[in-house]
């Protein structure tokens, strides 16, 4: 029962969370925006289809665009990381290939592939919205630097979260 509800909760959970705590926490005066509902995005199955990959991104912004009432920050957000994903994935393919349904986890690839892998679709992800947020070329460079350090910030949760839901091995 609970294995066939595990991607609906890799993907729900990480949204609730988004919205619930870290929608409003402003630490640093705006240069720690966690963007913590892409923790569940990231852990898709990697030999998903693109066009798969597109529409839950899309719907996980739209869905936090409207909870959140963002005004289609979130949801153009989320699109291009939809469509960073199958890049990211290509370019980072070990040399055995990724196994169906595969997810992108910490422990089954490791931490420099996850790190690699979450920084390059976060900083991408909070260029894009940061960007979108700043709305003109005065507040731009200031808006790339909130980007850069809340996608760090947003690693470090990722990382945690990776080490608190890993499961234990048992040694015999």
């Amino acid at each position: 029962m609970i294995g066939s509800l595990a991607p609906y909760l890799t993907l729900s959970i990480p949204w609730v969370l988004q919205v619930v705590c870290f929608q409003y926490l402003v630490l640093g005066n705006g240069w720690f925006l966690p963007t913590f509902h892409l923790y569940g995005l990231l852990l898709l199955p990697l030999t998903w289809s693109p066009l798969a990959i597109l529409l839950i991104c899309g719907l996980t912004g739209a869905l936090l665009d409207m909870a959140t009432l963002g005004g289609g920050v979130f949801t153009s957000s989320a699109l291009l990381l939809g469509l960073c994903i199958p890049g990211v994935n290509r370019l980072l393919v070990t040399r055995e290939g990724y196994e169906a349904m595969e997810q992108g986890s910490l422990q089954l690839h490791g931490f420099q592939w996850f790190s690699t892998r979450a920084l390059l679709l976060v900083v991408a992800h909070n260029l894009w919205m940061f960007t979108l947020e700043a709305g003109r070329w005065g507040l731009m460079l200031e808006g790339w630097g909130k980007a850069i350090t809340s996608a760090l910030f947003t690693w470090a949760l990722f990382l945690m979260a990776s080490y608190i839901t890993q499961s234990k091995r048992r040694q015999r």
